[in-house]
């Protein structure tokens, strides 16, 4: 069976998403790097615009997609499996763009302390040599840094594990409510509006949790009494972490999903 056009453009915005999500963890590399913190949050916020504009596109394909297979009683599991796949891919991917991101990000970080201002900051990198520098900043995480992964004894095991089950939560937050709509047609559109709540759960793991740790640590690279090597270190592991995360989300989809739907009748 073909895969319908619609489904394809989901998966395309997925790893979208995901490799945005990913490569947004430069933004602290660079803050770190150029002792400007502000600045680099900035370039975060552009980039995180992206990931919500692709997001805004997927959701209401998908909507749309598992609407017709209730509608036709067509029900294939394949397709979440998938998008999720491309959720893993998308981080992976992220994962080896990274290191190019960063010394590209580097860059716009710099303009912007010039500039001051985001969009004249965008109109002047439409030219060729934004490109040669984009050019010039490609490259492949060292092999260096796989070496290092062996020292872990420091790092956070209760934090990485976090990240991983709060990307997870992340990655079928969506599908999860989409698929509950298949458990339970008559209610498919409240369990779509659960949405909110399980994807509530995770931002709200990631707000009290996570990013307080990984803003904290940052100030502390900057004022000198966490090394930037150790940082480095760290954002290694919370990158395997997610992207082992993703695959958890394999395994989260169907029980999650069968949580939603118990929940929504009792609403």
């Amino acid at each position: 069976m073909p895969i319908p056009l619609d489904i394809i453009l989901v998966c395309i915005l997925t790893v979208i998403i995901h490799f945005v999500a990913i490569i947004s963890l430069s933004a602290r590399i660079v803050g770190v790097r150029t002792k400007k913190i502000s600045s680099s949050t900035s370039i975060f916020n552009i980039i995180s615009l992206i990931a919500q504009f692709s997001n805004t596109i997927q959701a209401p394909l998908l909507t749309k997609y598992v609407e017709k297979g209730i509608t036709l009683a067509q029900h294939n599991d394949f397709i979440f499996r998938e998008i999720i796949f491309c959720a893993t891919l998308g981080t992976c991917i992220g994962a080896f763009a990274v290191p190019t991101v960063h010394r590209f990000m580097k860059k716009g970080v710099e303009a912007l302390y010039v500039h001051r201002s985001i969009f004249v900051l965008l109109t002047k990198s439409i030219r060729k040599s934004t490109f040669i520098v984009l050019k010039k900043s490609l490259t492949l995480p060292k092999i260096e840094n796989v070496y290092r992964l062996k020292y872990y004894d420091d790092i956070p095991k209760k934090m990485i594990l976090l990240n991983c089950l709060v990307y997870g939560f992340i990655t079928v937050s969506v599908l999860s409510c989409l698929y509950a709509g298949y458990l339970n047609p008559n209610l498919r559109t409240t369990s779509l509006s659960m949405n909110g709540f399980s994807s509530g759960l995770a931002t709200i793991g990631m707000l009290l949790f996570i990013e307080p740790y990984n803003a904290t640590l940052t100030d502390k690279v900057v004022d000198g009494s966490v090394s930037e090597s150790y940082f480095r270190r760290y954002l290694t592991f919370v990158i395997i972490a997610r992207v082992f995360g993703t695959f958890l989300g394999q395994f989260l989809l169907i029980p999650l999903a069968k949580v939603i739907a118990v929940l929504v009748q009792w609403l």
